[in-house]
């Protein structure tokens, strides 16, 4: 680094991403009014990713990492946490953008507030992040608020429910204190590749941060056929939904609970859904009857995937 201390790490969890991390490293240096420090870990891409990341470096405010072994977003960001140098931790997808005043108006809520966590707005963009085709722009994921709020437990997990109107709060790029965190021993839960940054914020809220939402959408969330959120794994699902449960355990408050519980199963339902998709898919008809004989449940949104595949088809 050069020149002064940077104010916020950013933070790139890079995997299979080389041909678009130098956009996304490019909406992070050119932030306005804050200094920024960029640490990317590759997730040990087996292509040539950790080389484009090798050539930013060029840049003194930023480092690249390569990870031993393949371990998911959660652990490449723990990688990435383990050299923050700055006060403020901000996270970027390396198929995403950031506006240039997202961080220093972050920054300042996070002061004036004050709040521990700040969860940034995004707008969702349809098409690539390389800038190679048109894209389109869509509508911000929370609509529900007009200026900045704060924000609590039972809010921050009821807003993480599908049918609450657009996106949920769990997509959310969150600003953190490097400060709580460490103080507070805070990592992401390397068993989750998917939901990782959904329960970054659970552990801060459980461990008393206050938590605060700005509702400009200054963060490009680029939806495409390779976006890891739009892979739904079973097995991931499962790691999720345990995770879940595990979390309802340990509270105390009996509504945190049951909102917990509740989030499980529907991600339960989804993880059946998706696991009957994929056998009728392969024509494993006995199978697909099988898991939904377990997840009964789980009829309601199997018919809506069916429908919206038929409907693909015709």
């Amino acid at each position: 680094m050069t020149g002064e201390t940077p104010r916020i790490s950013v933070i790139i969890a890079s995997w299979r991403a080389g041909r678009v991390l130098p956009y996304a490293v490019a909406s992070a240096l050119g932030q306005v009014r804050v200094r920024v420090e960029v640490i990317i870990v590759d997730d040990a891409s087996p292509d040539d990713s950790f080389a484009s990341a090798a050539r930013l470096t060029v840049d003194p405010r930023v480092r690249a990492f390569r990870m031993d072994r393949n371990a998911g977003p959660a652990g490449a960001r723990n990688l990435a946490l383990s050299h923050v140098r700055a006060p403020w931790v901000a996270v970027l997808d390396a198929d995403d953008l950031m506006r240039p005043d997202r961080l220093s108006r972050m920054c300042a809520l996070a002061q004036s507030a004050p709040a521990d966590v700040i969860l940034g707005n995004m707008t969702e963009v349809i098409g690539q992040s390389d800038r190679s085709e048109d894209a389109s722009i869509g509508q911000p994921f929370i609509t529900s608020l007009t200026e900045p709020a704060p924000l609590d437990l039972r809010s921050y997990i009821f807003g993480n429910f599908e049918g609450q109107g657009g996106r949920t709060y769990g997509y959310l790029k969150p600003l953190i204190s490097t400060e709580f965190i460490s103080r507070h021993r805070i990592r992401y839960n390397e068993s989750l590749r998917n939901g990782e940054d959904f329960h970054l914020v659970l552990s801060c809220f459980a461990a008393g941060a206050r938590v605060w939402v700005s509702p400009v959408p200054d963060y490009l969330y680029f939806r495409h056929d390779a976006s890891v959120s739009h892979r739904a794994d079973p097995a991931h699902l499962e790691a999720l939904a345990a995770v879940d449960r595990a979390f309802a355990e340990a509270q105390s408050d009996p509504e945190i609970r049951a909102l917990m519980y509740k989030r499980a199963t529907q991600i339960e339902q989804l993880c059946a859904t998706e696991t009957i998709m994929a056998a009728l898919r392969e024509r494993r008809i006995a199978q697909a009857l099988s898991v939904l004989s377990h997840h009964p449940s789980a009829t309601p949104r199997l018919v809506r995937q069916l429908s919206q595949a038929l409907s693909k088809r015709l």
